[in-house]
């Protein structure tokens, strides 16, 4: 009886945590690194970037909606919309990798801070 015991506790566990990171695969394919919404580091890089004034300028050129930058965007944030619109990007889940600006084939977004614009202006 105490092996049956023992077993019973050994597969639950077997199952709780397979079925725990199948989980968690299905929710990185089908979302997209939405675990990064409840990483400490995601919000530490979201905050910084508010203050930095980190953005991604859209009206560098014409937008031909090919939706490269949302492909590219870690972090799932709809850049095609405000590049089309030439509104500039400022989203608190962006952490300024830049894929979307490198991606970008008629160049029209550019990535820019305080910082950076200071420098360019001096």
């Amino acid at each position: 009886m105490g092996n049956f015991h023992l077993i019973s506790q050994i597969e639950n566990y077997k199952y709780l945590s397979t079925e725990l990171l199948m989980m968690m695969f299905f929710w990185v394919a089908f979302i997209g690194r939405g675990y990064c919404y409840y990483c400490p580091l995601g919000t530490v890089l979201s905050l910084l970037s508010k203050f930095s004034g980190q953005r991604i300028i859209t009206n560098q050129s014409e937008c031909i909606k090919c939706n490269r930058c949302n492909i590219a965007c870690p972090r799932s944030i709809d850049i095609k919309s405000r590049a089309q619109n030439g509104k500039t990007v400022i989203n608190l889940r962006c952490v300024g990798c830049g894929h979307c600006v490198d991606i970008c084939p008629t160049k029209t977004l550019k990535y820019t801070t305080k910082f950076l614009n200071w420098v360019q202006e001096n």
